[in-house]
């Protein structure tokens, strides 16, 4: 669909430098990998592959393989050194066999997703026996929404629009438009049944912060009060969860 490829492109070209200039999310995923050491790793909804790259430094893998819905972030991560297959896992089954991969990630991805199930079932597919699923994905249930729910405003992932930021507290500059593609926003406990249902075990769970725009007013303030909730996975602007093929 147009929407998922336009979404996809507004992650291609984003080169980190240092671990430092990381969002939360991913200085906490690379955390987790870090921890492991795997032989061949799959980054689901890669973008230009410089995350990728660095998923395998932290868990010393030999391969990372890469999928990606935009054409030119499949080209970028190719460039970058990650297998990366162009193709819509909403509706396309893995390229690969099963039982083929030691861990897959997926971050920032489900919420797009009009058929979970489906990508679920793949990922289950292609991961060995005991193999390491993480994915991330915005909080329905964070204290953030709730509060805006509390005063009648939209919550803050869930776009009313197709074309234009409307119905919440604060609304981002169409650069930070990103919830407007979202359509599958959940929270942790149904995050967590979904999983269990497609036969997965999980193993921990992280509460991480919001992407904050520079130019939002009071940014420090907010940023201080989001950090705290990270703490209460539950409550936090998105969760971290990482399980395993059981």
């Amino acid at each position: 669909m147009k929407s998922k490829k336009k979404y996809a492109e507004k992650f291609v070209g984003i080169t980190p430098k240092d671990y430092e200039e990381l969002e939360d999310r991913h200085k906490k995923v690379l955390d987790i990998f870090s921890c492991y050491k795997f032989e061949r790793i799959l980054d689901v909804g890669c973008g230009d592959g410089n995350f990728s790259v660095l998923l395998k430094e932290a868990c010393k893998a030999k391969e990372v393989y890469g999928i990606e819905i935009s054409e030119k972030g499949a080209e970028m991560a190719r460039k970058n050194g990650v297998k990366c297959y162009q193709l819509d896992v909403d509706e396309e089954d893995f390229p690969f066999e099963d039982n083929y991969f030691d861990a897959v990630t997926a971050l920032e991805l489900i919420e797009h997703l009009f058929d979970p199930d489906h990508f679920l079932d793949e990922v289950y597919r292609v991961l060995k026996p005991k193999g390491i699923f993480v994915l991330s994905t915005p909080n329905l249930a964070s204290i953030h929404n709730r509060i805006a729910l509390l005063f009648g405003y939209q919550p803050f992932p869930m776009g009313v629009s197709a074309r234009m930021n409307i119905g919440r507290v604060y609304e981002p500059n169409s650069d930070h438009a990103q919830s407007l593609d979202h359509v599958r926003v959940l929270t942790l406990r149904s995050l967590r049944e979904l999983l269990k249902i497609h036969k997965f075990e999980i193993l921990g769970m992280k509460g991480s912060c919001a992407m904050l725009p520079e130019n939002m007013r009071f940014k420090r303030f907010v940023k201080a009060v989001d950090k705290i909730f990270t703490v209460f996975p539950s409550y936090s602007y998105r969760v971290i969860i990482e399980c395993k093929k059981e």
